[in-house]
């Protein structure tokens, strides 16, 4: 089924177990309320809908071209003897053996029913009209990624810039330190300190419009919540910023950075250092405030979680801090104690009503193809009383639909996975003979760290009824997030990232 022209969603097949979708709209998509399933939806704003005028054009979130063909094989092994031997060093875990059948077939269906004609993504408004053409391998590419987001080139560095960015690639940046884009303290490069006492803090609440603020630091540490089905606008002054975004405006007055960021409507947000230090004593997480600002009694229907795992590219390249073996075990624990925390008690049985948030808990973590994350997050699942009952494969591909690595490749994957935990008792029942459902989306790469926004696919499959298409209402938590999404709270160190009016354009 090919969808409509207000979903990101371009196919999806009859049993929703295969998707395509388009990066940069399911992000600029998710900045719109989804009234029918948003909980926090005032009433009186419903019964307006009707009568509103006409909305004006939707903005369209900056990318960068969409990949042609796929990467050269360059690194994977010149012949079975070599490659056999590569694989004998492979733990079983990290093999894979029964995802490649199934993206093979999932990519044929695509195929077969997806306009032949067409890319598989839309168009794309790109960075800028004058940068230098894509590269042909992926460490090159990469580190062009990198000369666009920062908006210029260091050719003396060119080596270093590669490892760094092939690092990149598999693993995202710590969450020990703030992103250098955004609001660095003047002697501090650790980032703001964790303020375990903003518990009690009001939150602060944002203006339908402009929010001017003279310092990020005003906006750390503390739930920011915009409480409007309006957008807002958080408008910093920042005399400390010694990176500026991609077009920041500059005040040559007063010499300080101005930095403009776009708030969808009834988000909420803590930008912080979510503190991943607190190991399981036994099965038991010992960390009853795993988001700093986030009271303990706010419970979510859904969790989503995109972690920074730590891999041997990472290490390798020292460019990011890592505690190595401790990394998952610390990871684990934080899943845990974020799930054990903020989620709702099992449901008692497995009916959902439209009109009932019940006690639905699921959770969503992003893991990489090694096996010790895969264990750190059921691991995480299970601690908090999650059973996995779903795997969701992110399949890359170029705009033609081949993979951009193969998919039985050694060393480098062309797919990463979404595990999916219900809080429920009883049994697991799915279609997979592990009884785990597997789900495949296949989407054409985008900006480094930018992943499909699923709110879409969520409410299209987990968040609906089997009776009904109409999503139940639900309450959502993104940790770890690097974009904002209507109705749903967010939070971590890069919470904003591409929320900045500097990526987004009108049509």
């Amino acid at each position: 089924m090919v969808m409509t022209q207000n979903s990101s969603i371009l196919y999806q097949n009859a049993s929703s177990t295969v998707f395509l979708i388009d990066i940069p709209a399911s992000i600029a998509l998710a900045q719109e309320l989804s009234l029918a399933s948003q909980a926090d939806v005032p009433s009186d704003f419903i019964s307006l809908i009707s009568t509103e005028p006409p909305k004006k054009k939707q903005r369209r979130i900056l990318s960068t071209p969409a990949l042609k063909t796929p990467y050269p094989a360059s690194f994977e092994p010149k012949s079975e003897a070599a490659r056999a031997k590569v694989l004998a060093r492979i733990p079983r875990s990290e093999i894979h053996e029964e995802i490649s059948p199934l993206l093979s077939n999932a990519l044929e269906d695509i195929r077969s029913h997806y306009c032949q004609d067409s890319e598989w993504c839309l168009p794309r408004f790109l960075l800028k009209e004058d940068e230098p053409k894509e590269p042909d391998n992926e460490i090159d590419r990469s580190a062009w990624l990198a000369s666009i987001r920062s908006g210029k080139s260091d050719r003396g560095k060119k080596r270093r810039a590669q490892d760094r960015n092939a690092a990149r690639n598999d693993h995202d940046e710590d969450d020990d330190n703030f992103h250098p884009e955004y609001f660095p303290p003047p002697s501090s490069r650790q980032g703001f300190p964790i303020d375990t006492q903003s518990q009690s803090q009001p939150p602060l609440v944002l203006s339908p419009g402009r929010n001017r603020f003279e310092n990020g630091a005003e906006l750390c540490n503390n739930p920011v919540k915009n409480t409007s089905p309006e957008t807002a606008i958080v408008e910093i002054h920042s005399v400390f910023a010694v990176k500026s975004l991609r077009g920041c405006k500059v005040d040559t007055e007063k010499q300080e950075r101005i930095q403009f960021f776009i708030v969808p409507p009834l988000s909420k947000f803590i930008l912080c250092n979510l503190p991943i230090s607190t190991p399981l004593t036994g099965t038991e997480h010992d960390n009853p405030n795993p988001i700093p600002g986030l009271a303990s009694d706010q419970k979510f229907n859904l969790i989503v979680m995109d972690p920074p795992w730590s891999n041997k590219s990472v290490r390798r390249s020292g460019y990011y801090e890592t505690r190595t073996y401790l990394d998952s075990e610390l990871l684990m624990a934080y899943i845990c104690a974020v799930l054990t925390v903020h989620s709702h008690s099992p449901l008692q049985n497995e009916d959902l009503t439209p009109e009932s948030k019940c006690n639905l808990s699921i959770a969503a973590i992003w893991i990489t193809n090694s096996a010790r994350a895969r264990e750190a997050a059921y691991g995480g699942l299970a601690g908090a009383g999650f059973s996995v009952c779903e795997e969701w494969i992110w399949v890359k591909t170029a705009v033609d639909g081949q993979t951009v690595t193969p998919i039985e490749g050694v060393w480098r994957k062309p797919y990463e996975i979404l595990v999916i935990g219900k809080r429920r008792p009883g049994s697991i029942t799915g279609a997979g003979g592990d009884g785990i459902l597997r789900r495949v989306i296949a989407a054409v790469p985008d900006v480094h760290s930018r992943k499909p926004n699923l709110k879409e696919a969520f409410e299209r499959t987990l968040l609906t009824p089997l009776s009904d298409t109409t999503p139940v209402h639900y309450s959502a938590l993104e940790v770890f997030a690097r974009n904002l999404t209507a109705g749903w709270w967010a939070c971590g160190n890069e919470v904003l990232k591409f929320n900045s009016e500097n990526w987004w354009s009108d049509e």
